[in-house]
């Protein structure tokens, strides 16, 4: 999965500069993700190729688009969504719960990535998950070794009772929203064998949080190379938001926070003064 990068004609003029070896780490947070997507067009469009990503929860979804090489489709799949309904209460009058994130998310995922599974990526991809055991609640990587669907890893990464309805367990266990115990999955990614991780997260301040509903502070695990790429100002989308304007802003930032990132991390990244364009437009 390693990539190359060919030298000049005849093996003429310096030497190639080898591409910067780091993974990305997604973080969970609901529609806020669009953010992600910015981040990972400017970063792919520069070539600032991640060689393994994780994600968790709706990082999952962004993750797994990286994964397979399918970035480019990422926006149209979120611009598709623009005005959806999250909770239609006239569903209650047929039976049916009124929130409608599992059908949003699982049809999304579903038409993207189709029957692909977790191994049939270019790129080492973990999709994390909680589930409930005997000894309480316990985080688990979902990655090629897992025979499951990339859609159905994505919607059992997502589900949150309440805006969810449908559950996908995984082990046969009760299987839970990825970034209840932690939103960036910075150690799943690092475990993909990647010497530096990139903790890609919404929160302006740049803080990793936990949980979903009711959020805390984590630190940064202190035995990963990990630099953290926040927003450079506050993103306008909600967590359950298919807002347009809003979206759009949000792409905006996420690709303006990317090269704000690349600009001053060139030394950790590798790319020093290897040509990367960071000055052109967002």
């Amino acid at each position: 999965m390693s990539r190359s990068h060919p030298e000049g004609a005849g093996g003429a003029g310096p030497p190639a500069v080898p591409p910067p070896a780091f993974s990305i780490a997604f973080e969970g947070c609901g529609c806020r993700a669009a953010f992600h997507v910015g981040v990972i067009e400017w970063f792919t469009e520069h070539g600032l190729l991640p060689e393994a990503v994780a994600g968790a929860s709706s990082g999952a979804l962004v993750a797994a688009a990286t994964a397979v090489g399918r970035v480019a489709e990422l926006r149209p799949v979120w611009t598709e969504l623009f005005g959806t309904r999250i909770c239609d209460p006239r569903r209650l009058v047929s039976g049916r719960w009124p929130f409608r994130m599992s059908e949003i998310v699982g049809g999304a995922a579903e038409r993207y990535f189709g029957n692909r599974l977790l191994a049939d990526t270019l790129i080492p991809l973990s999709i994390v998950v909680t589930q409930l055991r005997a000894s309480g609640f316990r985080r688990r990587a979902l990655t090629a070794h897992d025979p499951v669907s990339l859609a159905n890893a994505i919607l059992a990464s997502c589900f949150i009772p309440g805006p969810y309805s449908r559950m996908v367990p995984i082990d046969r266990r009760l299987t839970v929203d990825g970034a209840w115990l932690g939103r960036a999955p910075i150690r799943e990614a690092a475990q993909l064998g990647s010497l530096k991780v990139i903790a890609c997260v919404s929160d302006s301040a740049g803080r990793l949080l936990r949980g979903a509903l009711w959020t805390r502070a984590m630190a940064v695990p202190d035995d990963v190379d990990c630099r953290v790429l926040a927003p450079i100002a506050p993103v306008p989308v909600g967590a359950f938001d298919f807002d347009r304007a809003a979206t759009l802003e949000t792409f905006a930032i996420g690709r303006a926070s990317a090269r704000d990132f690349a600009e001053k991390n060139r030394a950790w990244l590798g790319t020093g003064d290897s040509g990367l364009r960071t000055g052109d437009s967002t």
